[in-house]
């Protein structure tokens, strides 16, 4: 009796729709998504072409926003580059919004080092506060270019 009260299961493509109301997804996570959820690979191919078709997933879009919002965050291109390869965006799609981000690593970078230096203002220690700040900066996915430019334009004699 339970199994004929089992509600119909809802198509690919109403159950993607679902998932993009939610939040913008890659092509690969609605993949993923989609096979989690029991769709057979053909109905999925399927779904996911009609959703990029239609203009639901655009993961050249998706890759330029999101790496916006993560440099906005205070990232560094390893940072933003290793996010996007999480969230399934292919090479070629990254290299753009990288580019981008570049551009402005560089006050990104001492802008992050200003936050640090006053979580460091304990640390009387100043060869260990330039450690730690080039540190901070090294894991916030900056390059050491850019970290060393920034440590170079402080000084760690004073109390900063």
């Amino acid at each position: 009796m339970a199994e004929s009260a089992e509600k119909p299961k809802i198509s690919a493509m109403e159950k993607a729709m679902r998932l993009l109301s939610r939040r913008a997804l890659t092509e690969r996570e609605l993949r993923t998504k989609l096979g989690a959820a029991g769709y057979a690979y053909p109905e999925i191919r399927d779904t996911v072409a009609e959703c990029r078709r239609r203009g639901f997933v655009n993961d050249e879009q998706f890759a330029a926003d999101y790496a916006e919002i993560l440099a906005s965050r205070g990232l560094g291109g390893r940072r933003i580059r290793l996010a996007l390869r999480q969230r399934g965006i292919p090479q070629p799609l990254q290299e753009q919004p990288l580019e981008s981000a570049a551009e402005s690593e560089a006050q990104r970078a001492r802008e992050a080092l200003e936050y640090k230096l006053r979580l460091l203002a304990r640390e009387t220690d100043p060869r260990k506060k330039r450690e730690k700040a080039f540190r901070f900066l090294l894991s916030r996915g900056f390059s050491c270019d850019n970290c060393r430019a920034a440590i170079d334009e402080i000084d760690f004699n004073n109390n900063n």
